[in-house]
């Protein structure tokens, strides 16, 4: 699973745009070439979720771990952008005949 989200590293006033990897209720692995260190405080802006506190529990190269302060639900950032729970992507359609071009119907 690939997800963008925006980091701002608390007491900075510019984010940074992210791809995370992976996203659990206590956290998540993103791509970030920044220079972090363990224990900084960060911030995310995550789609269908809003602004996640957490800091970072480890980073390695390209890569960091954050610890969320509070979970949340991992379900809701997979979702589709604009959809609600429960709601369909399909737009019902009244039960109309079929039709094709060319097509005699008698």
């Amino acid at each position: 699973m690939l997800l963008q989200a925006t980091m701002l590293v608390v007491g900075e006033t510019e984010g940074s745009l992210l791809r995370i990897r992976n996203i659990s209720a206590g956290g998540l692995m993103a791509d970030c070439t920044l220079p972090l260190a363990t224990g900084q405080e960060v911030e995310f802006d995550i789609r269908n979720i809003g602004a996640v506190p957490g800091r970072i529990a480890w980073a390695d190269g390209q890569r960091i771990g954050v610890a969320f302060d509070a979970p949340i639900d991992p379900q809701l950032a997979r979702k589709p952008v604009g959809t609600k729970t429960g709601e369909s992507m399909l737009v019902r359609r009244p039960n109309l005949p079929v039709r094709r071009p060319g097509l005699r119907i008698e």
